[in-house]
């Protein structure tokens, strides 16, 4: 059984459905797995017609706690600001605004449409979350509770799940609530909380309602199931190994909120080379980038194919990862399996797509031939992915060019390849299908007491200066003839 038709099996009632994005950087492809899950799960739900609300949110209310290098002098000053206030990249918008656009952009891409598409800064504002702000400063003994019992550590009684934003130097991430009255907050603004903003000294006290300030992110995730509803909300492999965010705000929601546990589900890395993909690290492809070499269909099959737990191998560049994924859904949109039927349903987009009768690394192979354009036309789609793979992500192995000049790698030949190749010289301008000139160039080598190897070597050798290439009857046939039949008689004539 498909994995989100066996986790939704049993559910009753209304659903609502919750994730977020921290839009505080570049959308790495690791990104997407949570939102595409969360829309599957929203779309298996609303199949088995449940009432279904999807929601999606950005959480732009948190500082910012870390730059690139190339951005920190022009935004260094900004550390410790809410990305909702921060300048952005661009004239006229924030920092969280820049990355919430290029997350949006490409949830459309993948026809994830949530029902209610969120910024956690305006819900602040417009007081969505007070009533769960006034519960855990209220109920802060049973909040600190929760933290003790689950990391064995006393808190101090001036400890409070709450941050203001400073009302001088406008950081969040540098103040420390020590007190609640009922009706304020005291509160400082510290030089040296954290070693990555410092804080103005600013102290007095503030109401903590209407944006003023926010809960800190464990306390957070446990009112937004309280405040949205929350049914169903899963939790990469980071927060949900134990002890972690995901823990907590499930006691949280429980104990101090009074309301049930969502629906509890964790989702592994992916993994590249056995590592887990980090942008920080290298490893793996942004989002955006993902896109553009696989398209939406193959994007969202990476992200479903296989159970939310179960880590995937993805690595995109130097390797055939890519070519394999697309061989692996060929195979699911052409199986009868019930449930590879199932992942094909969900991987699909509104952007109609034909899937193409050839493997992916022919198609890469055909969009590489000089002259085989024509022959790609019907797989247009496929083949602009495939241009995308051959430039940036395809091994050197791979990749093929026409060499203009005679290559250097032709001295090698014995004198029975160039034998080959001045017959297949005269071979060119009979009328053959590619086919029975593959067969043709195979049958000339075996007389000449050449193996496949040593044949099909000596005309990449000679057009391509590698000993290896695409189906040797397709390359010559894609080019112009009288320049094939010059360069192979220039090359047994050497």
């Amino acid at each position: 059984m498909f994995w989100a038709d066996k986790l939704l099996e049993k559910i009753e009632g209304k659903q609502v459905i919750n994730d977020s994005f921290t839009p505080s950087g570049i959308v790495h492809m690791g990104s997407l797995k949570g939102p595409v899950i969360h829309d599957t799960l929203a779309k298996v739900l609303r199949e088995k017609k449940v009432d279904t609300e999807f929601r999606y949110g950005f959480d732009d209310m948190d500082p910012i706690d870390g730059l690139p290098a190339n951005l920190m002098e022009s935004h260094g000053k900004y550390m410790g600001q809410p990305l909702f206030m921060a300048e952005g990249l661009e004239k006229g918008e924030t920092f969280g605004g820049h990355f919430s656009k290029m997350m949006e952009g490409l949830l459309n891409q993948l026809d994830i449409k949530p029902d209610f598409l969120y910024r956690t800064s305006v819900l602040y504002k417009e007081g969505v979350f007070n009533k769960a702000i006034k519960i855990v400063l209220d109920d802060v003994d049973k909040v600190r509770k929760v933290y003790e019992d689950m990391y064995k550590k006393k808190l101090s009684d001036t400890w409070y799940p709450f941050q203001v934003i400073c009302p001088n130097c406008k950081k969040l991430g540098t103040t420390k609530v020590i007190n609640w009255d009922g009706e304020k907050v005291e509160y400082e603004c510290l030089p040296n909380l954290v070693i990555w903003a410092k804080g103005c000294g600013q102290k007095g006290k503030i109401s903590p309602y209407d944006g003023k300030g926010k809960m800190v992110w464990k306390v957070e995730w446990a009112a937004k199931w309280f405040t949205f509803g929350v049914t169903i909300e899963g939790a990469g492999k980071d927060h949900a190994s134990a002890g972690g965010s995901y823990d907590i705000a499930m006691e949280l929601v429980e104990k101090v909120f009074k309301t049930k546990k969502p629906l509890k589900l964790a989702y592994e890395f992916f993994l590249s080379g056995g590592k887990k993909m980090s942008s920080s690290k290298g490893l793996g492809i942004t989002g955006d980038e993902l896109l553009k070499v696989v398209g939406s269909e193959r994007a969202r099959f990476l992200m479903i194919k296989t159970e939310p737990n179960v880590a995937v191998e993805f690595s995109p560049k130097g390797t055939d990862g890519i070519p394999a994924l697309f061989d692996q859904y060929q195979s699911f949109a052409n199986s009868k399996d019930k449930d590879h039927q199932r992942v094909i349903q969900f991987s699909k987009t509104a952007q109609k797509e034909n899937l193409p009768d050839i493997r992916f690394s022919t198609i890469a192979q055909l969009a590489q031939m000089p002259n085989a354009q024509d022959k790609i036309k019907k797989y247009e789609e496929w083949a602009e992915y495939a241009k995308v793979w051959v430039e940036k992500y395809a091994p050197e192995s791979e990749k093929f060019t026409i060499q203009k000049e005679l290559p250097k790698e032709v001295k090698n030949l014995s004198k029975e390849q160039k034998k080959l190749l001045s017959k297949i010289s005269s071979e060119i301008f009979k009328d053959l299908h590619a086919e029975e000139f593959q067969t043709k160039i195979y049958e000339l080598g075996k007389e000449l007491g050449l193996n496949g190897k040593q044949t099909f070597s000596a005309i990449y050798n000679s057009l391509l200066g590698k000993d290896h290439g695409p189906k040797a009857a397709w390359l010559i046939l894609s080019l112009d003839k009288d320049f094939v039949k010059k360069r192979f008689e220039e090359v047994s004539n050497d």
